[in-house]
């Protein structure tokens, strides 16, 4: 989904009027009944941004939880030709934690992040099963956070997104040792992954499940440059 630094004081009817969306690559698992994620947790290297002074529009990279209807849980990775909103300077991205829904968009704090600069993203749903905190850390330390009322999640991705007709990703983007932890054994959830219209050149690999299907990981997922 498109976020917008919070900052803007625009209604969300007109922001869908002005801005112009458009979806690189995407890579997903899960979204079946018999998947409901309790836990999921990546390594996430978003490469060097685009350079601010010839960038146009906005991009966005992000890991995410969703259940197809309801909240998307995604921790964002963004470049804007300003980077000011977040404190960042010229060769960082900005990140932030969020959930988007039918309320609308709801947002932990911002954050720099360096060029090639490793964040470990984290989702984890309340022992009591009525909300998830999602959580990015650099270096062992919590750079933002956010605890959101949403149902239950299915599906785990990872997308590349771009508003206004964006400058492309420069550079490749890794996402390692990623887990996924599942409420119930299913030993199926590994053949649910799903490619998005752009997602060529993606790879995926060292795929593999523990305790009979209830823990996932995968060693490493590579989104090209340009996606």
């Amino acid at each position: 989904m498109r976020l917008i630094p919070v900052a803007s004081l625009l209604c969300l009817s007109s922001l869908v009027k002005a801005y112009t969306y458009g979806w690189g690559t995407s890579w997903s698992i899960g979204l079946t009944p018999s998947s409901s994620i309790i836990e999921a947790r990546t390594t996430f290297i978003p490469g060097v941004p685009p350079d601010p002074a010839t960038q146009y529009g906005e991009i966005y990279l992000w890991p995410g939880l969703t259940n197809g209807t309801g909240d998307l849980l995604q921790t964002t990775i963004e470049q804007w030709p300003d980077q000011s909103w977040c404190g960042g300077t010229a060769g960082q991205w900005c990140l932030r934690t969020s959930v988007f829904g039918k309320s609308g968009q709801f947002d932990g704090a911002f954050a720099p992040l360096s060029a090639n600069q490793p964040v470990t993203i984290t989702f984890q749903r309340s022992a009591n099963k009525t909300s998830w905190t999602q959580t990015a850390a650099v270096d062992g330390k919590v750079i933002s956070q956010l605890t959101s009322p949403s149902g239950p999640m299915t599906g785990w991705g990872v997308a590349t997104e771009c508003v206004d007709d964006c400058s492309p990703a420069v550079s490749t983007q890794t996402y390692l040792d990623t887990k996924i932890v599942l409420e119930k054994a299913d030993p199926t959830f590994g053949e649910t992954t799903k490619v998005g219209i752009a997602g060529a050149g993606t790879v995926v690999s060292g795929l593999r499940s523990l305790e009979g299907g209830k823990v996932w990981h995968i060693a490493k997922i590579t989104v090209p440059k340009s996606a």
